[in-house]
C-alpha cells in the first residue's frame, strides 16, 4: 500500500510537471515561426511568446523599444513626474490665486532692485572710464606711447561696463519670466482647486 502511495505521488508529480511544461514560439531572422519546448539562445526581435501544451497562450512578449523610444518615454514620464511635483506644489504653497500675485510682484522688486544696483555700478564704471580716457588722450596729444596699465585698465572698465549691461538685460528677461510663470502658475492653481470641489 504505501508503494503504491509513493509510485502515485511520484506519477502525481511527473503529471504536474509535464503539464506546467511550456512551449515557445518566435519569429527566427528569416521570418520563419519556430516552435521549440526551449526559449531560444538569442532573444529574437519580435520577443517570444510562451505557450502552454494546449497551444494557449500564457505570456505574450514585451514590445522591444529602440533605444530612442526609450528614452522618450523616459523623458515623457520625468515630465508628468515633475507636472504632478508642481501642482503638489501649488496646492501646497497658495491657498488663493491672489497669493501668487503677490509672491510676483516680491520676486519682481528683488530684481529691479539689483537693475538698480546695476545702474548705480555702470554710471561710477563710466566715470572711471571717462578718466581713464582723459588720462590716454593727454599722452595721446605729448605724443608718448600709452602705459601699460592704463590700456589695461581701459579694457578692464570696458569689459566691466559690458557685463554690467549684459546683466541687466538678463535681469529684465528674468522679469517677463517671472510674469509668466506666475500666470501659468494662477491659472493651473484655478483649474486644480476648481477639480478639487
Amino acid at each position: 500500500m504505501k508503494r503504491l502511495t509513493l509510485l502515485t505521488g511520484a506519477l502525481l508529480l511527473i503529471w504536474a510537471a509535464s503539464a506546467e511544461a511550456a512551449l515557445y514560439r518566435w519569429v527566427d531572422e528569416n521570418g520563419n515561426t519556430q516552435y521549440s519546448d526551449k526559449p531560444p539562445a538569442a532573444q529574437p526581435k519580435g520577443g517570444v511568446t510562451e505557450l502552454d501544451k494546449r497551444g494557449i497562450v500564457r505570456k505574450t512578449p514585451q514590445p522591444q523599444m529602440s533605444e530612442e523610444e526609450r528614452l522618450r518615454k523616459q523623458e515623457a514620464e520625468r515630465q508628468a513626474n515633475e507636472a504632478r511635483r508642481r501642482d503638489r506644489a501649488l496646492l501646497l504653497s497658495f491657498s488663493r490665486p491672489e497669493e501668487v500675485d503677490l509672491l510676483r510682484d516680491q520676486q519682481v522688486e528683488a530684481i529691479q532692485a539689483t537693475i538698480q544696483t546695476n545702474k548705480i555700478k555702470r554710471q561710477n564704471a563710466s566715470a572711471k572710464l571717462a578718466r581713464l580716457n582723459e588720462q590716454a588722450d593727454r599722452f595721446a596729444k605729448r605724443k608718448k606711447p600709452i602705459p601699460t596699465d592704463l590700456e589695461t585698465d581701459i579694457a578692464l572698465t570696458r569689459k566691466e561696463i559690458d557685463e554690467i549691461d549684459l546683466d541687466s538685460q538678463k535681469r529684465q528677461t528674468e522679469i517677463i519670466e517671472v510674469k509668466k510663470r506666475a500666470e501659468a502658475d494662477k491659472k493651473r492653481l484655478t483649474e486644480l482647486q476648481a477639480g478639487q470641489r
